[in-house]
Formats: C-alpha cells, sequence, structure tokens
C-alpha cells in the first residue's frame, strides 16, 4: 500500500496542485479493502488543509473553471472582512465519494475566504487575467510549493495508524 503522493506520475509539488493532490490519493483509496479506508479516511478528514476553499479556488484557476474560481473570490472579497482581521481556519468535511476535487467539500457549508496569495491583485485585474486567457506560468501562486510539511504529516499520521491497526506491512 503506497500512501506518499509522489509515488504517482505527474506529482508537482506546487500550491495549484495540492487539492489535486489530495484527490487523487482520496480516489485511489476507494479500491483498498474498507478495513483499510476506515483507517485512513479519518486521518485524512481531521488533516485536510489542501481542501480550504482557498486552497480548492486556487487550484480552479489553473482549470477549466477559472471563470467559476474568479466569481467566487470576488464574491469572498465582497463579503468577507478587510484584510487586517485573523481569520480562524476550519478543515472543511471531506466527502469521499466525489468524482471530482472540486466537489470534495460543501461550498455552501464553508467559510469561503479569498486566497491571501492573490491579495495583490485586484478585482478587476483577475477577471482581466481570465478574460485575456493570461498563461498560467505568469501567475506568481503557480511557483509557491504546496505545504509538503503538511503533505508528509499526513502521511506519517496515516501509516502509524494503518500500522497499529493492522501491523507492519513487512
Amino acid at each position: 500500500m503506497c500512501l506518499h503522493p509522489q509515488n504517482h506520475s505527474g506529482y508537482h509539488p506546487n500550491l495549484k496542485n495540492g487539492a489535486r493532490h489530495l484527490w487523487h490519493f482520496i480516489s485511489s483509496s476507494r479500491y483498498w479493502p474498507k478495513k483499510y479506508r476506515d483507517i485512513i479516511e479519518p486521518v485524512i478528514s481531521s488533516n485536510a488543509y489542501f481542501e480550504a476553499p482557498g486552497n480548492m479556488l486556487l487550484a480552479m484557476l489553473t482549470d477549466h473553471r477559472c471563470h467559476i474560481a474568479a466569481g467566487r473570490i470576488i464574491k469572498a472579497r465582497e463579503i468577507g472582512p478587510d484584510g487586517n482581521c485573523v481569520r480562524r481556519f476550519v478543515i472543511p468535511a471531506v466527502n469521499f465519494r466525489t468524482t471530482d476535487y472540486v466537489d470534495h467539500i460543501d461550498w455552501e457549508a464553508c467559510n469561503v475566504t479569498p486566497p491571501t496569495v492573490l491579495r495583490h491583485i485586484s478585482c478587476h485585474e483577475l477577471l482581466k487575467m481570465i478574460q485575456d486567457d493570461v498563461p498560467m506560468d505568469s501567475w506568481e501562486f503557480i511557483k509557491f510549493l504546496s505545504h509538503t510539511q503538511a503533505v508528509q504529516r499526513i502521511v506519517k499520521l496515516v501509516t502509524e495508524a494503518s500500522r497499529k491497526r493492522v501491523g507492519p506491512l513487512f
């Protein structure tokens, strides 16, 4: 049972791919025996940092849903408090039975806050970049690494939980 996301081809440890990597891991785990899923799913649920709405919006900006993401970012900026307050980070509940990474969270139940890495881009600039079909390589957040420590922590927790429950694999 291989748990590390770097072991699948196409692994890119940048911020835009975090939600997709978690979705890939979850969708792969669907084929594991139920006794393993019962161990893994609670660990993923309590450590699903990539499923935060802000991270999901960044991933959506880099695929065919960029218009939806831009609309949600602008709406969150309009209804949310100004940038001078402390935001409470809540890990959203994860739906393990989805067929797409954007459906892992219930968007209506989440407090959607705009991604902080885009705070220097105005709503007008964001819409213009999407309308002009600006290549993603020129977006600064593409270069940021994903929270690899968080990924390693999840892998460690999942591995420890399975060893306690199932025993060593080798």
